[in-house]
């Protein structure tokens, strides 16, 4: 394999039960599309660790995968190495923190997504099984100036959200599967519960200013979704045109902000509390089955 160094690009996302990269992938210096990259076991000298894909200088194209972080040791020194934030034409980036089980995993996968920090331009970042119980990645994701899809999946031990609403060109936010969060409040939005009073917002605030989709899948938990009061002067979502909700059994009442003046809002709704479907009902709001 590493005598290919004229190889430009390599497809292995289809190779499922590929546990790591050959050694000699390393040497292909000229990669300009690699479609997964999967991290070996910090025992397994055969194959490629995270830091390796630093080597790749020259990585382009729609999307790179990165399967098996759960399983890298010395996370922190690893990301560095990768040098993510070099990959200016990555436009797409995923991250799976699967792992085989193992003790402080939790630990482990906060400090490794703290320091995987990509390259500002990326347009769509998906995360993927991450055991830490905060979202730690809060310390970059608000430099994806252009980030457009974001996609949270699998994150059993977080309780929170992140303050995404002031992401400019974020479109598409989907988050399924983060059954310990109770209450998603206004920091989520993005701004302090100062800035909902009409004394002190600033009348031109907006906050997820593109966003079209909004999906949550698997809340389990989910008891409260908090308003920001009649007279908060703060435009919420202006572009939102689909909400669906699925999984979430105890959610009882929608934010205000979604309640008023959304004609075209689209909402579906599945195994949700009762009374969540009787006061849209009331409001003559149709809802329809995500099915």
């Amino acid at each position: 394999m590493g005598k290919l160094i004229n190889l430009k690009h390599m497809y292995v996302e289809s190779s499922r039960r590929l546990s790591g990269l050959p050694k000699g992938v390393g040497r292909l210096r000229g990669l300009r599309i690699l479609d997964r990259f999967v991290c070996g076991g910090g025992d397994d000298k055969e194959t490629l660790e995270l830091g390796d894909l630093g080597s790749f200088e020259h990585l382009q194209g729609t999307t790179l995968r990165i399967d098996g972080l759960g399983n890298v040791k010395d996370g922190r020194e690893q990301a560095q190495k990768a040098q993510l934030e070099k990959k200016k034409y990555l436009l797409e980036l995923i991250l799976d923190f699967w792992s085989e089980p193992q003790e402080q995993q939790r630990i482990s996968d906060e400090e490794l997504l703290d320091a995987l920090r990509p390259h500002p331009d990326l347009k769509s970042l998906k995360v993927w099984n991450y055991e830490g119980s905060t979202l730690v990645f809060g310390n970059w994701i608000m430099s994806l100036q252009h980030l457009t899809h974001l996609t949270l999946y699998e994150f059993e031990y977080c309780e929170s959200l992140l303050p995404l609403g002031k992401l400019p060109y974020l479109e598409v936010l989907d988050i399924h599967w983060m059954g310990r969060v109770k209450k998603v409040g206004v920091e989520w939005l993005g701004i302090e519960e100062t800035q909902t009073s009409p004394a002190t917002a600033t009348p031109t605030a907006i906050v997820f200013p593109k966003l079209k989709l909004l999906y949550f899948y698997g809340m389990r938990g989910w008891e409260e979704w908090e308003g920001v009061g009649d007279d908060c002067r703060v435009t919420i979502m202006p572009c939102l045109s689909s909400l669906e909700i699925s999984n979430a059994p105890f959610l009882k009442q929608l934010p205000d902000f979604l309640q008023h003046n959304r004609p075209q809002l689209q909402l579906k709704m599945e195994d949700v509390h009762p009374s969540l479907l009787e006061d849209l009902a009331r409001r003559g709001k149709a809802v329809s089955s995500i099915r």
